[in-house]
């Protein structure tokens, strides 16, 4: 099967305070389900707006960060981790030579067998400003191709409109980043939309795992959900099946 897989191409985000912080793509929610998606046998193409190179966050290869977050693992797991994701990120030839989302036209989007949607806080600052990728998705949605998407991921989702001006995934159950996760981030307080009040404005039935970081994936229709960076083995799993039955 063909996954397209986009990302965001910002390497800062504007912040409510004037501050572009550095931000980009988050290296688990690529390399996991990309590493997951080649290893079943599937073609993986990437896009970006403009086709521009994504940039990684490096926060998200930064073990000391990783440790930070979740500081009942392993050290040398988290050392292991980011050593993979950089690894992996350096050898994909998609991240250097990425798809502009412009080029792609609904023949095109026929010709892929699912989209995956990946996170980081960059995607707040481009993903759902493009018109291009709007139609994209829509496309997608028409075609009735599955869609997955983790973390910050579904602000693509947040401008989608139908022909009568109503949101496609109202009612639908799903998950992401939530409010709690966000109050611990150093940008909490200053981000220029909070992703989990977004989705409940619009009409998701929003859900989220017990406890903040915790593995938490939702799946309602073609719509694959994912929490934070820490469901992305999990979200690419339950994806992958899905593929794998339809």
């Amino acid at each position: 099967m063909r996954i397209l897989v986009v990302l965001t191409a910002k390497a800062t985000l504007h912040l409510l305070d004037g501050e572009q912080h550095p931000s980009g793509f988050w290296a688990e929610e690529f390399v996991v389900p990309y590493t997951l998606f080649q290893a079943a046998g599937h073609t993986v193409d990437v896009a970006t707006i403009g086709g521009a190179t994504p940039t990684v966050d490096q926060t998200s290869i930064d073990p000391q960060f990783l440790r930070y977050v979740r500081p009942a693992g392993s050290a040398d797991e988290d050392a292991a981790n980011a050593a993979e994701y950089v690894r992996v990120i350096e050898q994909a030839p998609q991240l250097r030579s990425p798809l502009a989302i412009e080029s792609l036209g609904e023949k095109d989007v026929a010709g892929y067998d699912a989209l995956y949607i990946s996170g980081g806080h960059g995607a707040i600052g481009d993903l759902p400003k493009s018109d291009e990728l709007a139609q994209l998705l829509r496309w997608a949605i028409a075609q009735d191709k599955p869609i997955a998407t983790v973390c910050h991921g579904h602000t693509a989702l947040l401008a989608l409109r139908d022909g009568e001006g109503r949101w496609p995934f109202e009612g639908y159950r799903m998950t992401a980043f939530s409010h709690d996760e966000e109050l611990v981030t150093n940008m909490a307080g200053r981000l220029p939309l909070i992703l989990e009040a977004e989705l409940t404005r619009l009409g998701a039935r929003y859900e989220k795992a017990d406890a903040i970081w915790d593995s938490h994936v939702v799946v309602d229709r073609k719509l694959t959900t994912g929490q934070n960076p820490y469901s992305s083995k999990a979200l690419a799993e339950t994806f992958l099946r899905q593929l794998e039955e339809a």
